[in-house]
């Protein structure tokens, strides 16, 4: 099968699954949202983020380094070492679970105290402990199944959890609704997801006619890709979680219950960018492993081009209709959330771009070059936020944001060029935008002039600013037919 038809078909498999993950997603913090008070759904939030942050070293990075160097196993014919390399994986990531499950339980009055300002923390943390444990292997196993391109398993995963989440939460809050109810429910998904599909491992790959045979030389291959790559999780954590970490602080748990909301509806658009990312990662390092630079250009300059045609008019939409999907999904008390969520739109812009590019980075074994960037842009998103959040809030935390995703956006893509004559289509980007601006000014005459239900309002909206798009694409030459036809061809040929 050809890298073409592979990648749009892993894509166009991921992409599907994580959309209606992220449905299935969006409608747990609706459930989240409207059975728990606007301070339990910030604390709930505000204790996940912490753990989510404690997160990024748990594995020390050796999730990604497996799905870097597996395909290049599996090319080498080196079968032995991706038992040993998982074997490793496995250990480092229950040994730093372990640290960080003590230190957690240690502390969690103090933080409960003096950080979370709320009595009710100290529990939570503690279940959240737990929770930790099974969140975490599942992730490794996920990592496992995007190493070997199996994307059927590694996207299905994400959508039985929501799922089963979602189910467990109702059945939960049917009793009783509180944070206990909504924290026992994600333990029990976690553990369910975790041992169900772990039985799927020896279909994929078979441990047992192997050998562990563990060397100095592989434990060094794969820590000196996988520090840097935790470095750049930690600037890439720093810059999500910090707006909710220092929100925490400076702010109400009220905000940040609001910001909680606003933030994963926004985010929602970053699944486009994200499914691109989990397919090509895995494809790049085998490319670049067979020296096909030429290949990863040209594709990459095409991907560049049609990931941006989606993106923006999908966005523009989301800004458009902020508020209204806001007060339909969370009611009416976390409306105030809306100038934020427009701000964060055109952050994920960004964000989409550089996750492609840090990811094609990582591929090509740079991980050290994304970390750098990242933690550079985590710096002006921590210095920013202190500044801004406690005289803004959550506007502060947006904007802040926004300035750190396009720094690091635009410094991964010149330095990626130094190692691949990647082609950046300017020219179409610029015409992108101003079609996707044409059509959001058609979209807020159309909601000035039309007077009907709010669904069918915004149904007539979407449907002829979509085609207004389509259409001036075609007219300015954003979108190449003969190119379309020609990746249909691909797809399409056995």
């Amino acid at each position: 099968m050809s890298y073409t038809k592979r990648a749009i078909k892993g894509f166009v498999l991921v992409f599907l699954m994580n959309i209606i993950a992220a449905f299935v997603g969006y409608i747990i913090r609706i459930v989240l949202a409207r059975n728990l008070s606007v301070m339990e759904y910030g604390l709930f939030f505000a204790v996940s983020t912490l753990i989510g942050f404690i997160g990024v070293f748990i594995g020390l990075g050796t999730g990604e380094a497996l799905v870097k160097y597996v395909p290049e196993f599996l090319v080498k014919e080196k079968n032995s070492q991706i038992k040993n390399a998982s074997i490793i994986v496995l250990l480092v990531t229950f040994s730093t679970l372990i640290i960080s499950g003590i230190l957690l339980f240690i502390f969690s009055d103090f933080l409960a105290k003096h950080y979370f300002k709320n009595a009710l923390a100290a529990p939570v943390i503690l279940l959240f402990i737990v929770m930790m444990f099974f969140m975490n292997f599942k992730i490794v196993l996920r990592y496992f199944y995007q190493a070997f391109q199996n994307m059927k398993l590694y996207s299905f995963m994400y959508l039985a959890e929501n799922l089963l989440l979602m189910v467990l939460l109702l059945c939960f809050f049917a009793f009783n609704k509180n944070i206990f109810s909504a924290t026992y429910a994600y333990i029990i998904a976690y553990f369910i997801v975790f041992f169900v599909f772990s039985f799927f491992v020896p279909k994929v790959f078979n441990f047992f006619k192997h050998k562990a045979d563990i060397k100095k030389s592989l434990l060094k291959k794969l820590f000196k890709f996988s520090i840097p790559v935790m470095i750049s999780s930690v600037g890439g954590m720093i810059i999500v979680y910090t707006d909710t970490l220092i929100l925490t602080f400076f702010r109400s748990l009220e905000e940040v219950g609001i910001y909680n909301v606003v933030v994963p509806t926004a985010m929602i658009l970053q699944f486009f960018a994200t499914s691109i990312a989990i397919v090509i990662f895995p494809m790049i390092a085998e490319l670049w492993a067979k020296k096909r630079k030429d290949y990863l250009a040209t594709g990459l300059k095409t991907l560049y081009q049609y990931s941006f045609v989606i993106i923006i008019p999908a966005a523009l939409l989301f800004l458009s209709f902020s508020e209204t999907m806001l007060r339909i999904m969370f009611g009416e008390r976390y409306i105030a959330g809306a100038a934020t969520m427009q701000i964060l739109i055109v952050a994920i812009i960004f964000l989409g771009l550089h996750s492609i590019t840090s990811t094609i980075l990582s591929g090509i074994g740079k991980p050290i070059i994304g970390a750098r960037i990242l933690l550079q842009g985590a710096l002006i998103n921590f210095v920013l936020n202190i500044v801004l959040i406690p005289k803004l809030g959550i506007i502060g935390a947006a904007l802040t944001s926004l300035i750190a995703y396009i720094y690091i956006s635009l410094r991964c893509i010149f330095k990626l060029r130094h190692f691949i004559k990647v082609e950046v289509p300017w020219v179409n980007w610029l015409k992108t935008l101003f079609a996707g601006l044409l059509m959001l000014g058609l979209v807020f005459l159309l909601k000035r002039i039309i007077f009907l239900n709010v669904y069918l309002e915004a149904l007539i909206c979407v449907i002829v600013g979509g085609l207004f798009y389509l259409a001036l694409a075609f007219i300015l030459g954003i979108i190449d037919l003969r190119e379309v036809k020609s990746i249909m061809k691909q797809i399409t040929s056995r």
